[in-house]
């Protein structure tokens, strides 16, 4: 059961973190133009932030898909804020090179762009929802599976960066002095599509 539960939490969090997203591509962004070091900051980071998400989740349960839902004018403007930065990226050019004293937190970059993701926090109220309706005795009684659970959620979304992270080495030896420009609008676009999905979601359900 503790090993299932283990496992759970890995491969809930792969399947979350897979599709593109800020904290991916951002990863795949900083390896380019940075370092693969650089860019596993952020993804420890950014697996800190998915745990943080998971555990509210798992503490507030229905609390917070009811607040979302009473709050509709709060989906809007996240919508927006999304719509917003992706512009931002598209008109957004490289920048060379950058002095490294002034290098901004990676962990914090990571756990921002992870935390700042409300879809992602219904996506583990649902997780958590199924977890309770299939076993008969709650996570929260098990100590050492409760922990090594959000573990797995911590080690699936590093796992699944270093997936992207390897893609953006891949692009880094086949990189042009236009990779960096391409990157910035392939995240702008990705931005405004999560923005327009969310938009289309609100007004039509």
């Amino acid at each position: 059961m503790i090993l299932t539960i283990f496992l759970i939490g890995i491969f809930s969090t792969i399947i979350g973190a897979l599709p593109p997203g800020a904290s991916n591509l951002a990863v795949i962004k900083t390896t380019v133009q940075e370092n693969i070091y650089q860019s596993l900051k952020i993804s420890y980071g950014a697996g800190i932030g998915e745990v943080f998400l998971a555990f509210i989740a798992f503490s507030s349960g229905m609390v917070v898909q009811d607040f979302f839902a009473m709050h509709v004018w709060l989906q809007f403007i996240i919508a927006g804020i999304l719509g917003i930065a992706g512009i931002y990226f598209i008109k957004t050019k490289q920048i060379e090179k950058r002095d490294k004293k002034k290098y901004s937190s990676k962990y914090l970059t990571g756990f921002a762009l992870s935390v700042i993701n409300p879809p992602v926090l219904i996506y583990w109220v649902l997780i958590f929802s199924v977890l309770r309706n299939s076993f008969e005795i709650g996570l929260e009684s098990y100590s050492l599976g409760f922990i090594l659970f959000f573990l797995g959620v911590f080690l699936g979304k590093v796992a699944t960066l270093y997936g992207y992270v390897k893609l953006g080495t891949r692009i880094q030896k086949k990189k042009t002095n236009t990779n960096g420009t391409s990157l910035n609008r392939m995240i702008g676009v990705v931005l405004i599509s999560l923005s327009l999905l969310q938009t289309a979601k609100l007004l039509l359900f």
